[in-house]
């Protein structure tokens, strides 16, 4: 008992000390920053994990058609990635550039893929995937994007 008591005031000395000179007790570094245009709330109905994950998807790289076993929110670090969203219509471009944001529902079919001419790098939280399975399940091109090859 003596033992942790003395650890337990060494360990409280030490952070006094770290803090009086100057030094926070907790920092924090923001690792990407993606603004959200569209509102968004995510559901979470199983067990699972949160994975954070770093992209670097190089030119002409594409994700193909897929869709994610959880929901995602993604902030575009560098350059611009290029989205076609499986429900729309008209399966149009929507190009996300750096410092922009966008949440992925689960099982929501779509494609992503870098058409410009630099390196694109995102940073993807998976909320709720479920453990030991892939997160991304590869999927068939909807009737509608026929034109988005």
């Amino acid at each position: 008992m003596k033992r942790f008591i003395l650890i337990s005031v060494a360990a409280l000395v030490t952070t006094g000390v770290a803090y009086a000179a100057g030094q926070p007790p907790i920092t924090a570094q923001p690792l990407a920053v993606g603004h959200v245009t569209k509102p968004f709330s995510i559901d979470v109905s199983k067990p699972g994990d949160v994975l954070f994950v770093q992209v670097k998807i190089q030119p002409g790289g594409s994700f193909g058609w897929h869709y994610h076993r959880a929901a995602v929110a993604v902030a575009v670090v560098a350059g611009t990635l290029t989205l076609y969203d499986g429900s729309a219509q008209n399966c149009k471009a929507q190009p996300m550039k750096a410092g922009q944001g966008f949440i992925e529902q689960a099982n929501h079919v779509h494609l992503a893929r870098n058409e410009s001419k630099t390196t694109v790098r995102v940073m993807v939280a998976y909320l709720g995937a479920p453990h030991g399975k892939p997160a991304d399940v590869p999927a068939k091109r909807p009737a509608q994007c026929s034109s988005v090859t």
